[in-house]
């Protein structure tokens, strides 16, 4: 191997190597920092950084930068295992969440309602709910199917509604956030007296990203402040999983569905970009007192969101 190859490949190695470093550090940041919180969202990707920079390293025989690489390529993937480690379930009846983005009320209604139905839903939220469309839903299979409904519509993103199979109770908005986020009590089957909520964050718009923190803020204050008991919260949370500000929710027994599931890594956002496929993962289900099987997007015509589907099981 010629020298000036050997350096090129070298130097490579180190900046593929500070790119998986920097992702790690960028994982426990609080981003603060539009950038850093921008960057967050790419952190799945530095793996690849990592294995290339063990390569370059391991063919160039720089045993010591090899072993730099190992630490620091085990540091990442270390971020990444909880998402790919699926948790035994216990035996229950089980609970079918769906929720779906609207994007300001254009997605296809009829496609959202196929869904629900093919996967026989319990409880479905749904943001960037208008009139218009909340009209649409109600008069759709999912209003007859689910009709028990708390909504609170808006113009463009801000408007939010929730279907459930049984009643709904004690329905109100968490006060503050910038977006409608909604809650309330349903004796979903073979969960009684379950919490649920139709989450939808402030997305971190440059030069507006104090809203997103601050919604974090006041949603996970929300749920610490919540008594015992089960508890479902689905929606758009406009984080990752590797953004702390979202991991911050994930206390007193609340756990990610893609966690427990071990689903990997499932990209839900955008869907009107880079040839329809997304690269971030910003929708959720969180929950306590459930344990998911599985979990799984689907494409939703219209929205640029992919719509998740979880099954959960009580414990």
């Amino acid at each position: 191997m010629g020298r000036l190859i050997r350096f090129v490949l070298i130097l490579a190695g180190w900046v593929l190597l500070a790119a998986a470093a920097v992702a790690v550090w960028l994982h426990h940041s609080p981003s603060h920092g539009e950038l850093t919180l921008y960057l967050t969202s790419a952190v799945p990707f530095a793996l690849v950084a990592a294995v290339a920079a063990l390569v370059i390293f391991a063919a160039t025989r720089r045993w010591v930068l090899l072993t730099l690489a190992i630490v620091v390529s085990a540091a990442l993937c270390y971020t990444q295992v909880p998402l790919a480690r699926a948790q035994d379930a216990p035996d229950g009846h089980p609970v079918t969440v769906v929720t779906a983005n609207m994007l300001f009320g254009g997605a296809d209604v009829d496609a959202l309602a196929r869904e629900v139905a093919a996967v026989d839903a319990d409880f479905v939220s749904v943001q960037e709910v208008t009139t218009d469309a909340l009209a649409r839903l109600r008069a759709s299979p999912i209003g007859r199917r689910l009709p028990f409904t708390f909504a609170l519509p808006g113009p463009t993103a801000v408007g939010t509604a929730m279907f459930s199979r049984t009643p709904l109770s004690g329905q109100h908005e968490i006060e503050g956030t910038a977006l409608n986020n909604l809650t309330g009590m349903a004796d979903l089957p073979g969960a009684a007296s379950t919490r649920v909520l139709a989450v939808h964050a402030g997305a971190p718009l440059p030069g507006r990203t104090n809203i997103w923190h601050s919604d974090l803020d006041l949603l996970g204050a929300y749920l610490r402040a919540l008594p015992p008991g089960r508890m479902i919260a689905a929606g758009d949370f406009n984080a990752t999983w590797d953004h702390a500000g979202y991991r911050t929710l994930l206390r007193g027994g609340v756990v990610d569905a893609t966690d427990q599931a071990g689903a990997g890594f499932r990209p839900t956002y955008p869907t009107d970009r880079f040839g329809g496929r997304p690269v971030i993962a910003i929708d959720h289900v969180i929950s306590r007192g459930f344990v998911a099987t599985s979990l799984r997007t689907f494409d939703l015509p219209g929205s640029d969101h992919r719509g998740v589907v979880v099954t959960l099981v009580p414990t």
